[in-house]
Formats: C-alpha cells, structure tokens, sequence
C-alpha cells in the first residue's frame, strides 16, 4: 500500500514540476517519491500508473494555455514519455552496482529531455527553470547548461531511493558521501560566483516597451481573417487598429529617449501592418532613432495575403542612432499554431558604445542550441521581445533566464500579454513589470525601464561544452546497456537454467525491490 501512496504523493506533485504555477521543491520530491513507486511495484504496474499520472500531470498543467484537443494530445505524450526513464531504471540499475546504480535514472531523464528539447516544442516547461531562483545552483548552467541541474535533481532522486532501500549499508553511505560533495561542491562554487565575482561594468539604461493594452485588445477581439484586402480596405483597419498601437508606440519611444534610454526595445508582436504596406512602420520608426538618437528595435507582425499558413512574418528590425537599419531578424520557431513564417535562426549582433547587442524573438529562447550562438559570438546584452499569455510567461521567463546564465548575457525580455524581465548573466532579476495584468483604467502603459551591464563574460557552457552532458547521458545509457547484457550472457552461461525475469520475487539483489 506505501508505495501507491507514494505514486499518489509523486503525481500530485508532478503538476507543478511543468509548465506553469511550479515550485522549486517540488522538482525535487516528485522524481524521488515516484521512483520510490517504480522500484517496489511489479513492472506491469508500474509503467501504465506512471503514463497514467505523466498524462494527467501534462493536462493539468496546460491548463489554459491551449484548446481541449491539444491539451489531450499533450496528455497522450505525457503518457508516453513519463514512464520512460522510470522503466529504463527498472531494467538496468538493479544489474549494477555501486554508483553505477545511481547515474541509470539521471541519465535516462537527462537524454530524455534533452532529445524532445531538440524538437518543435524547445525545452519549454524544463525542469530546470524551477530552480532559475536559487542563483547558486543557477550557476552551474555557464558549465553545463540546463542538462546539469537537470541531471542532479534526477541524480538527486536516485541517490535517496538508493538510501531509502540500503540505508544499513556501506554502499548506500559511500554514494550518498559521493552525491552531497558533488551538489555542495556545485553549491559551493556557484554561491562564490555570485558573492564574490557580481556583474562590476557600468551599465544602459534600457527601456522595454509593450503595446497599449486596450489597443491590443481591440486587435486581438477584432479576428482579422487571413487572405487579400484591397487597399481601401488595408486603409480601414489600418485605421481603426493598427494606428493606435503605432501611435502610441512612437510617443512612449520619445519619451523613453528624452528620459535618457540610449536603447529602447518594443515587444514581440508590438506593432501590426499588412505586408504590402509595411514601409510606412519602418519609415516613422527609422525617424524616430534618428532624431532621437537611440538604437532602436521595433516588433512587427507583417500580415501576408495568404488564407493558408504561415500567414504571418513576425520580425524585430533594428536602427541605429543614424537611422540605417542593423538588422531585420525573421523568428526562428512557431509556438504552436501561431502560423508564422520560420526564419533561418542565424542571430545578428552589433557593436555599440554599450556592448554588443543581439536578438531573438520569444519562443526562440526556449532552444539552447539557437541562443548559444550568442555566447559564441561575445554578446553583452541579448533582446529577447517576447508575447506570453498569462499561463506561460513564467515558464518563457525562466527559459530566457537559463539561456542568460548559459551564455555570460545580460537579458532584457520586454513582454506583451504577460510579465516583463531583465536579469543579469548571473540570473540576478534587474527588473520586471507584470502590469499587463492590472485591470484599471490608469494602467495604460507597460514599460520597463532597467539600468544593465554592458559587458558579458565568457562562459564554458558557450565556447567549449554546450549540450554535452546531454549526449554524454546518451552514450552513459548505452554503455550501462551494453554492461547488463554482456553480465546477463555471462551470468547465462555459468547457469543457463538460471531466473531472467525481472519480477521473479527472488530478484532483490543490488536494491531493486519487488511488490508488497
């Protein structure tokens, strides 16, 4: 009966592991309680209560973010990727020993989510970004990235069960002596990063914009319809939409400029036009730099006469204080069904007197590997325009924040439709603004304004190791297979009318217990 209890403790934890609404702690417990099921429950058991729990978990926890069909085809993978380290660690760890033991399931829920992290989905909900508060295990991720928090809170799980089963013995005392020196070591190092060695360069006082929130109300409730408009009909919600955004855009730029911002950025998806008409956004925004002064980075959605998708360029297009446009950067990736056109992920930089500077677009943040480019090219300071909705913009958040820490930037993520942030390269928050929330007519503009080092630093995360430990999880998994199955022929040949199957009751040598 324990161990449907902890099945049932684990699962109600899990929830808060994901995407939305998480708890530090509880990325920690749920592994540990869950792998405690896994281990003292026949297999046949076992893996269909865990897909069962990865189902309802991932549905509760898109809650609100998407439509009811793909809230169930994201529980259908929930149910299918949940159980998979927990049954790779029934089938190898019981055959080995020491240590050994232990690394089965990290390595198996690190290649896990480091292989569906390289799909269309990013490493968005990873459960690393629970953690993007306690800023000396953050530090690890300029070594590791996201995978080496991932790794020691699975690791974590593994060494307590391996405690929890073989507390008497001295095998259970030495992995336990080898895990806590790895994490205080971990702890240690990262805890001196950021006492001894904080962010020193002067700073830019950078101004965040998001777009008025009744005018993008008015939008968003207006459902423009894809496909072709005459140009009389471009004029009219041109007019009627689209004008209020820019206008109010343009006036709060000028101000943000007079009131000493150098750099102003506008959010993801800030200002809309139909593609055929989009020089006329380019044009007052290219005065706008120029006769302020200012680097500054638009965000534009380009409409295309087309009924089918992608029906949209979302794009951040860079000025310089001379008006001449820096850079003119396409979105990489599509969050769900945004219907955009994906562009070529190819990050652009810039020298300026307040560090180099480099952008992506939202949703790009969430894929290490796209962002990393940035550590390798040197940037101080990474835009990352961005538009949440409610549900996922602390997720979004702590995506942006590892890719910070990741790569030595600072990171300024202006937000429409959710919660605004800036954080240094060492994961201090330097500001944030959630007031697309408030609900009163005062609040009608949403800005961040943040003073933020103009220098990063180099990181071995970015120049030497990125995703590393992922593959290194993958071949570790590999070779433990290969050992099992070369002890399982030897282990055959000395007695080859000898049990194999792994819930035999007499099967509780190297910890692995069987069912109550």
């Amino acid at each position: 009966m324990m161990s449907w209890l902890w099945l049932t403790l684990g699962g109600a934890i899990l929830p808060f592991t994901l995407l939305q609404t998480t708890i530090p702690l509880a990325a920690w417990l749920a592994p540990l309680l869950l792998l405690r099921f896994s281990r003292t429950v026949k297999a046949r058991w076992a893996v269909p209560a865990l897909a069962l729990v990865g189902a309802l978990s991932t549905y509760a926890s898109f809650r609100d973010v998407v439509s009811t069909d793909q809230m169930l085809v994201a529980a259908v993978g929930g149910a299918v990727l949940t159980p998979i380290p927990y049954a790779i660690d029934r089938l190898l760890a019981g055959r080995l020993t020491g240590i050994a033991r232990t690394l089965v399931f990290p390595m198996a829920d690190t290649a896990l989510v480091f292989l569906f992290s390289t799909g269309d989905f990013g490493s968005t909900g990873h459960v690393a970004g629970t953690q993007v508060g306690n800023l000396p295990l953050l530090q690890s991720a300029a070594v590791g990235g996201q995978w080496i928090i991932a790794f020691l809170i699975a690791w974590a799980a593994a060494v307590a069960n391996e405690v929890w089963q073989r507390r008497t013995t001295v095998g259970a005392g030495r992995t336990l002596l080898v895990f806590g020196a790895v994490l205080g070591a971990v702890l240690a190092l990262g805890g001196a990063r950021v006492a001894l060695d904080p962010p020193n360069a002067p700073t830019v006082r950078i101004t965040g914009l998001a777009p008025n929130r009744a005018s993008s109300d008015a939008l968003m409730s207006a459902k423009l319809a894809p496909g072709p408009r005459s140009a009389a009909e471009r004029a009219e919600v041109r007019e009627r939409y689209f004008m209020p955004l820019l206008d109010d855009l343009v006036s709060r730029t000028e101000r943000a400029a007079r009131a000493g911002a150098p750099i102003v950025v506008w959010a993801e998806a800030s200002a809309y036009e139909f593609v055929e008409d989009k020089d006329a956004v380019v044009e007052r925004a290219r005065s706008v730099a120029r006769t302020e002064g200012i680097y500054l980075q638009i965000g534009t959605v380009w409409l295309l006469p087309v009924q089918q998708a992608p029906f949209v360029e979302i794009r951040a297009i860079m000025f310089d204080p001379t008006g001449a446009i820096v850079w003119d950067y396409l979105k990489a990736t599509e969050a769900l069904s945004d219907g955009n056109v994906r562009g070529p992920g190819i990050m652009p930089t810039v020298d300026t007197p307040y560090g180099r500077l480099a952008t992506v677009i939202c949703f790009d943040a969430s894929f290490p590997a796209l962002v990393r480019q940035a550590g390798r090219a040197g940037v101080d300071i990474l835009l990352v325009p961005s538009s949440d909705w409610a549900p996922v913009t602390d997720a979004l958040n702590q995506q942006a924040t590892l890719r910070a820490v990741e790569n030595g930037v600072s990171m300024v993520r202006p937000v429409r439709q959710g919660t605004s942030l800036a954080v240094d390269h060492q994961g201090r928050v330097l500001g944030q603004d959630a007031s697309w929330y408030r609900t009163d007519p005062v609040t009608t503009e949403h800005t961040l304004t943040v003073a933020v080092p103009i220098r990063g630093v180099k990181t071995p995360y970015a120049l030497f190791f990125g995703d590393v430990l992922g593959w290194l999880s993958i071949a570790g998994l590999l070779a433990a297979a290969a050992v099992v199955v070369l002890r399982r022929r030897v282990a055959r040949t000395a007695t080859p009318d000898g049990p194999a199957d792994d819930d035999e009751p007499k099967r509780q040598h190297a910890g692995v217990l069987t069912a109550t």
